[in-house]
């Protein structure tokens, strides 16, 4: 009985120093985490990040690997850069992009990856500058 304990102690003594080494070596020298900057957890789901760990681009593929749905891109602050819809990898529908400082720049929708309809520009204050019809 005694030998079977000290055998698990050295079992675990061990164990635990090699989980230690695991975690220095996903450290910089300084011990401060290095942060991924794509993520790929789910194939279908495609999640990238900035430098500082914020969230810059996500959004979904489908069956073929071709974007689909809502995708979403961020400034490196986290307020919204742009919103653009697919389908089977184009753009197709609603498509708005912001100001840095979080204010439209231009809206309009997408079909088949062309633009169609009327699409709005606007300057950082928020007032119409443009609009155009496709």
């Amino acid at each position: 009985m005694y030998k079977f304990i000290l055998f698990t102690f050295v079992i675990l003594t061990i164990s635990c120093q090699n989980n230690n080494k695991q975690k220095e070596e996903n450290t910089t020298p300084e011990g401060i985490d290095i942060p991924e900057v794509i993520e790929i957890s789910d194939p279908s789901v495609y999640t990238e990040y900035h430098e500082n760990g914020q969230l810059k681009i996500e959004g979904n593929f489908d069956d073929n690997g071709l974007r689909t749905g809502r995708w979403i891109s961020y400034y490196e602050n986290g307020l919204t850069w742009s919103e653009s819809y697919y389908v089977a990898g184009k753009k197709d529908g609603h498509s708005v992009t912001f100001f840095p400082n979080g204010k439209v720049r231009y809206i309009g929708e997408y079909k088949n990856d062309e633009k169609i309809g009327r699409w709005t520009f606007k300057d950082e204050e928020g007032n119409v500058v443009d609009e155009k019809s496709y």
